[in-house]
């Protein structure tokens, strides 16, 4: 006689799939993994962030050290118009300024080169940047620029304003002036007052007057 073997039904079931309790305890491993991996993508933001942060407080740093270093050794050089008048290379509004002083390390070399400050749209934003160009004697006189490089030295700018403090006038007080209107001489101080992204930040530089240098 031949004996016939029957399956149990749990075994069918063991091979067919999976237990309640082995289901369960994946998705607990699988929500603790999500957990872990939502963790780390968080944590690489910040650190990212904060890294960026500080890289653009560096910038900040760098472009006030640029505009101390170079406003202060603003040299009071005089230029002949076509007229015959003589005003000095120097020219400062609200929201613009135009001085010459020496470079060490210019985009030709070191020497003397005009720098323009003032705001430029980029990307939607106000971005402060300054135009270096090599400087020409007698430029005004001929009309003619010199080509130059714009550089970006903060972005995100929100507000820009300059100041100049000194006498408006040969018999008036020294006092601060939206525009400095003299042309025989510098101001006594130069206020950059610049509100960005980050927060703000607000320059005083004193101009020493320096004999010309031919």
């Amino acid at each position: 006689m031949i004996a016939w073997r029957t399956p149990s039904l749990s075994g069918c079931r063991r091979e067919d799939g999976f237990t309640l309790i082995e289901i369960l305890v994946s998705l607990a491993l699988l929500t603790f993994i999500v957990g872990l991996l939502a963790g780390a993508l968080q944590f690489a933001r910040g650190t990212w962030d904060a890294a960026a942060k500080l890289d653009r407080h560096a910038g900040h740093d760098m472009a006030e050290g640029f505009l101390r270093a170079r406003l202060s050794e603003a040299m009071p050089l005089y230029e002949r118009a076509v007229a015959g008048t003589v005003r000095v290379a120097f020219s400062g509004t609200a929201d613009t300024l135009s001085f010459v002083a020496p470079a060490p390390n210019g985009p030709q070399g070191a020497g003397l080169y005009q720098y323009k400050l003032g705001l430029a749209a980029g990307a939607g934003r106000h971005v402060l940047t300054v135009g270096l160009s090599p400087y020409v004697a007698k430029q005004a006189e001929r009309g003619a620029e010199t080509a130059g490089e714009d550089h970006a030295l903060v972005t995100d700018v929100k507000s820009f304003t300059l100041r100049y403090y000194g006498r408006n006038q040969q018999r008036a007080q020294p006092a601060w002036h939206g525009t400095w209107s003299r042309t025989d001489i510098l101001p006594d101080l130069v206020e950059i007052a610049l509100v960005h992204g980050e927060g703000a930040l607000n320059i005083v530089v004193e101009l020493q007057l320096r004999a010309r240098r031919q």
